[in-house]
């Protein structure tokens, strides 16, 4: 029997917070981390990949902190990358998990990035979907079309601001299901999921709180084995981003994906598994 949401559903007190992860699978533990986005949680970006996954892995997919079920933070006084990297550091001390391998998308890329960098001890192998702050843009606009969709959405949240952010997700406008839309839609507009996605962005945005040096001026110093995973038609970290940290980073393999857009896991759902299963299990080889 596949594992459903509800099933895998697990809350941990950890860094203060009350935490929700999923929990499926034995084997080497192996984190994964969302993206930001209206509506997101740790289900949502990974709940379809859990059977694959699971079966060689102890799978834990960690609502980051104001997002899911994830309680947030009383004030937002640093950066939302560090309070991740925080909540992730507390929920393996929690669980007693010395060591794991840590998979982001986007958002979950930069947070994934952040511990591996600071507390590269506990962290195994790195999987980086299109992750967020890791690439540089050099070619595109500034924002990316993804991402000013989804601050046109947090500027006046609502039904149709959803949608033409979720459009800007994917390649192919068939993978938007209706079940896919209607959950999303629900999730997205309820008030206290937009205040998080709103403060958590805010910090950002904010110069007192930003980051002396950005994550991808220090990918030279990241020795672990990273596999890069890039969507060839992703409009919120658009692909020419992954030629950066794919030089930069020391042991790193990057895969483009035809016919996707920013959700590999979705689109290309089998590739991604195998692709991820691969490294994991046997390292670049």
């Amino acid at each position: 029997m596949a594992p459903t949401e509800t099933g895998t559903a697990r809350h941990v007190r950890a860094d203060g917070l009350d935490l929700r992860y999923h929990e499926a699978g034995s084997g080497p533990p192996l984190v994964l981390l969302h993206g930001s986005g209206p509506g997101v949680s740790g289900w949502a970006n990974f709940g379809a990949n859990l059977p694959a996954l699971a079966a060689r892995f102890r799978c834990l997919i960690l609502d980051q902190p104001g997002f899911g079920d994830s309680a947030r933070p009383a004030v937002y006084d640093r950066n939302y990358l560090r309070i991740a990297a925080d909540a992730v550091l507390a929920l393996l001390d929690a669980l007693e998990v010395p060591r794991a391998h840590l998979l982001g998308n986007s958002m979950g890329g930069a947070v994934a990035t952040l511990v591996a960098l600071e507390h590269g001890d506990r962290v195994d192998r790195l999987v980086l979907m299109a992750p967020g702050g890791v690439g540089a843009n050099v070619l595109g606009p500034e924002p990316s079309e993804g991402i000013r969709r989804l601050l046109d959405f947090l500027a006046d949240p609502g039904p149709d601001r959803v949608r033409d952010w979720l459009r800007t997700m994917v390649s192919d406008p068939a993978t938007l299901t209706e079940d896919l839309v209607r959950t999303r839609l629900a999730a997205a507009t309820d008030p206290a999921a937009v205040a998080a996605l709103r403060d958590a962005y805010a910090t950002f945005a904010d110069p007192a709180l930003a980051e002396r040096v950005p994550l991808w001026a220090r990918l030279r110093g990241l020795r672990h084995e990273v596999l890069l995973l890039w969507g060839r038609d992703d409009r919120v970290t658009p692909p020419e981003g992954a030629l950066l940290p794919s030089r930069q980073l020391p042991n790193a393999d990057l895969r483009y994906f035809g016919r996707c857009g920013h959700w590999v896991q979705i689109e290309r759902k089998a590739a991604f598994e195998r692709a991820v299963l691969d490294f994991l299990t046997h390292g670049h080889g």
